[in-house]
């Protein structure tokens, strides 16, 4: 449909169940941002949350287009 783009996400961890499952489509208004997508899945309020847009990382202001592929996370650490 035009004016819009179609993104892909990846959730991961127990962002999960606050985004709505593991894998979703996303269909936002033609100049969508990261940020937007975090929005629609709920998770904006995350100051945790990593994003990999097509398989780098990314700030929430990086620009999305049609077909993108987001994947979202939790740094994890150990010792």
């Amino acid at each position: 449909m035009a004016g819009e783009v179609r993104v892909s996400v990846s959730v991961f961890g127990a962002l999960r169940q606050v985004a709505g499952g593991a894998e979703l489509q996303l269909s936002l208004a033609a100049g969508a941002r990261v940020r937007d997508a975090i929005a629609a899945t709920h998770l904006a309020d995350r100051v945790d949350l990593w994003v990999l847009l097509d398989g780098r990382r990314v700030e929430r202001d990086a620009p999305l287009s049609d077909g993108a592929r987001l994947t979202f996370f939790q740094p994890v650490g150990g010792g």
